[in-house]
């Protein structure tokens, strides 16, 4: 390959030796990878997975008289998979060193922010008076966000599932979307996506927070099976 170079009034030509030259026709083309492959899939979540044992060493001293770090290791709660996207609340007993479920208790026992994002009376009464598609635009962005982010296998599911039922809605609803408010914002930002699907399941009736609920089980029940193969 050669290229042309204009250097000091002179036209130097530029060659570029055989080895380093790679023909784009003897290159396989371009393959777009879908997230959602297993593969890929597999090899973020270990990333992610590897990004909490850190997390687990900073949090060390932090744990419950009584206990050492390698015990807490290896006995994860049921409601520890998925950490921290998809896991459940944190164990307020364990936090204390007295939860006696150990493995068996459906609460989380790994490192969370020192306070969980929670909404004020006035937020809460403001998504209240919004229409149910409403609240689904306004959490679509984080909903996709989290899980984009975070490579959950099976979240794009999920994902679907919220621009599914915003599209069946809209038809029944013609209503303009109001401007989020910068706090409201705040907080859905800091959400994971289990309190993302806490919100919309608290805002919306009907059928969806059901189907919304049966897919997040299994989200985590494939967090399960992800972190004990």
């Amino acid at each position: 390959m050669s290229g042309i170079r204009y250097h000091m009034t002179f036209i130097d030509v530029v060659t570029t030796p055989p080895a380093a030259a790679v023909k784009r026709g003897e290159s396989s083309p371009p393959v777009l990878k879908d997230k959602a492959d297993s593969t890929v899939s597999r090899s973020q979540y270990e990333q992610q997975q590897m990004k909490l044992q850190v997390s687990k060493l900073q949090w060390g001293s932090q744990l419950p008289s009584g206990g050492t770090l390698q015990e807490y290791q290896e006995m994860p709660s049921c409601g520890s998979y998925g950490h921290p996207q998809i896991c459940r609340r944190p164990c307020i007993l364990f936090l204390r060193g007295t939860c006696k479920r150990s493995g068996d208790c459906g609460f989380c026992h790994l490192p969370h922010e020192a306070r969980t994002a929670s909404f004020d009376k006035q937020q809460r009464e403001f998504l209240k008076s919004l229409p149910a598609v409403t609240v689904m635009e306004m959490l679509l962005p984080y909903v996709r966000k989290q899980v984009e982010d975070n490579a959950l296998p099976g979240a794009g599911v999920l994902l679907q599932l919220f621009i599914s039922e915003i599209s069946i809605r809209e038809h029944q609803s013609r209503t303009r979307t109001p401007r989020t408010p910068w706090r409201v914002r705040c907080v859905l930002e800091r959400l994971s996506l289990s309190g993302l699907v806490a919100v919309a399941c608290g805002a919306i009736r009907g059928r969806f927070p059901k189907l919304l609920c049966n897919e997040l089980t299994k989200l985590r029940e494939m967090a399960k099976d992800l972190a004990e193969a």
